[in-house]
């Protein structure tokens, strides 16, 4: 769990270098995702993507809590969009974007759901 895909990343400002809960700025809540090449294609992650995740509306989500596909390569970013597309309605509301700077979430933030007492999350 962390932040990522800030479009208006100051680096000259340190507060901007760290994105929190209490100061998430324009980053999204996200995930990274490192995968085995030899066991996943990144057709399949997509598809579990979209198997696992809802997309929301962003006007409602808004910036920290947006659908959002990070890529780190031109043909990545070519993917995600025809897996937006094939997702119909659902997937006009991902933002297919290009990766950028990933900063781990506060230590509460890890692991969330196993932390939690009950069973609501589940």
């Amino acid at each position: 769990m962390g932040y990522s895909g800030s479009t208006s990343r100051d680096s000259s400002t340190p507060a901007n270098q760290n994105p929190t809960y209490r100061n998430v700025q324009d980053y999204a809540e996200s995930i990274r995702v490192v995968f085995n090449k030899d066991k996943w294609t990144y057709e399949q992650m997509l598809d579990y993507f979209f198997a696992i995740h809802t997309p929301n509306d962003p006007r409602w989500a808004g910036t920290q809590y947006r659908s959002a596909i990070f890529c780190h390569t031109e043909e990545q970013k070519y993917l995600a969009e025809q897996a937006c597309k094939k997702q119909g309605a659902y997937g006009k509301y991902v933002a297919v974007e290009d990766a950028s700077d990933f900063y781990r979430a506060e230590e509460y933030h890890q692991k969330y759901v196993e932390k939690q007492t009950s069973n609501v999350y589940y």
